[in-house]
């Protein structure tokens, strides 16, 4: 569901599928753990991500706070996903791809 690398100084987490409340539940802790663990800017890639809930929008602003500097960036991302960080202002702490 979520796979991680490390390029260029910076953490990549590779999200899939549904990132509904229930799959977001299941990995909030596991994302958090490594970004806390690697404290490193971090990229959430989404190009293969079909649905982000409210849920998936806390492990976001979650990791914010936690990353370098608050460098959170946010790629690949649908266009309905895009609308959904500007709707909830989200766009305004993070680099929105």
């Amino acid at each position: 569901m979520v796979k991680y690398e490390e390029v260029d100084g910076r953490l990549v987490c590779h999200f899939d599928g549904r990132m509904d409340t229930m799959a977001s539940t299941k990995v909030e802790d596991e994302v958090f753990d490594q970004v806390l663990r690697r404290h490193l800017p971090t990229v959430f890639d989404l190009k293969e991500v079909t649905f982000v809930s409210s849920a998936f929008f806390r492990i976001c602003v979650k990791a914010a706070r936690a990353t370098k500097d608050m460098k959170l960036s946010i790629r690949n991302a649908a266009p309905f996903v895009k609308d959904g960080f500007r709707i909830t202002g989200l766009n305004n702490i993070m680099d929105i791809q």
